[in-house]
């Protein structure tokens, strides 16, 4: 995991500020974790289970820095990761050490010294043990998203659906930037995942109610952005933090670019030196149509503990048996044409001039990219800063 050092302390809460220089004791690390034995068994694990009946799975991990970024000064941020990965709709606890730092316990089992820590608590440096109230503890599953799916000719009018159903919803303009320039339809929940993973997520993370009729195309499970934001959904860089109702803080977990404006772009572009920052940025849905519901705040925390285990996800967790979701092969963005011919393959292309027609399309796409950045510089131009 590539550090975010350096970068400016926020909260979720972006009206709380921290002032003053860094407490040294807090360049310590931050970890999430769980015992082995509070598991609920599956046919892989039931044979793999540790000999030692104190070791730990540890599910998260990151240094305060940069766990601080997202969580504030509060505990609140992990018990909600906590939940998310081990119980999204269940009751818990989440217990944390009084002594000692996360070096001298990483090993070792949790006392009866350590103490429950709940919403409010300040965010300290250590290990947080979390601990199921409804039985063993069935983790959630993993998403990777190394790819961007495109839409297959068998699936055009699904997506024609959900596009149109979220357009009418949302008015046809970005949900954050409110404006129709470049506005996309993004899938919160992959279409790649099919029906039968969009629903185990969502009754997982929103209910069983929530998930019934629930298909890859459901308008629940997506949202209308801006293309570069959309992009960043897409990639697991960005993400949307439940706060309350339909208000939502926008967290940016790219780590190459962590000072992305609110246009998605690099602040370093011509003309973006002062527009207004992403990280932080808060957001109220609104459904301007009854044609289709919004997501639920189940399905946007799905998919923001998919961009959490990108950044701070242990390989512990990552490599846990028959933990990463089942995927359709949905053709990619890498495979342009959307044809059974690849150029690549041995055999003849579907006419002469295939190649060259492909180039020249190829050149075009690149030209209205241009275009649009272009188009999307002039309109952000219009923006006052700080507003």
């Amino acid at each position: 995991m590539r550090s975010l050092k350096g970068l400016n302390v926020s909260q979720t809460n972006p009206k709380e500020g921290l002032e003053g220089p860094v407490d040294p004791s807090t360049k310590q690390s931050i970890y999430i974790r769980i015992p082995y034995a509070l598991l609920r068994p599956t046919p892989t694990t039931a044979t793999n289970q540790p000999g030692n009946p104190e070791a730990h799975l540890y599910l998260i991990e990151g240094t305060y820095e940069d766990i601080q970024r997202y969580a504030g000064t509060t505990v609140d941020w992990i018990i909600k990761v906590a939940h998310l990965i081990c119980d999204p709709l269940g009751e818990g606890q989440v217990y944390t050490h009084t002594t000692g730092t996360s070096s001298d316990w990483y090993s070792l089992a949790r006392t009866s010294d350590w103490r429950q820590v709940v919403q409010g608590d300040p965010l300290l440096p250590g290990i947080y043990e979390f601990e199921s109230s409804t039985g063993p503890i069935l983790l959630s599953k993993i998403s990777e998203r190394e790819t961007h799916s495109m839409t297959s000719l068998g699936s055009k009018s699904n997506s024609a659906i959900f596009d149109q159903h979220i357009r009418l919803r949302e008015d046809g303009r970005c949900a954050v930037l409110k404006t129709d320039l470049n506005a996309t339809a993004s899938h919160l929940i992959p279409k790649r995942m099919g029906t039968d993973g969009a629903r185990d997520a969502v009754a997982r993370f929103a209910g069983d109610q929530e998930s019934l009729g629930i298909g890859a195309f459901d308008p629940k499970l997506g949202i209308l952005l801006q293309s570069n934001l959309e992009n960043l959904v897409d990639y697991y860089n960005l993400a949307f933090y439940h706060v309350s109702d339909d208000n939502y803080i926008l967290h940016n977990f790219h780590t190459e670019y962590p000072d992305l404006t609110l246009l998605g772009l690099p602040r370093d572009l011509a003309g973006l030196e002062n527009a207004r920052g992403l990280h932080l940025h808060p957001v109220t849905l609104v459904a301007h149509s009854q044609v289709a519901h919004l997501p639920p705040p189940g399905v946007f925390n799905w998919h923001y503990l998919q961009c959490v285990i990108g950044v701070f996800g242990t390989a512990q967790y990552k490599d846990f048996p028959d933990i990463k979701y089942f995927v359709y092969p949905f053709k990619t963005a890498d495979e342009i044409s959307e044809d059974e011919y690849e150029d690549n393959d041995e055999t003849e292309p579907p006419y002469p001039s295939y190649r060259f027609d492909r180039y020249l399309a190829e050149q075009g796409r690149r030209q209205m990219a241009l275009q649009r950045h272009e188009e999307v510089v002039r309109w952000s131009s219009g923006i006052p800063p700080g507003s």
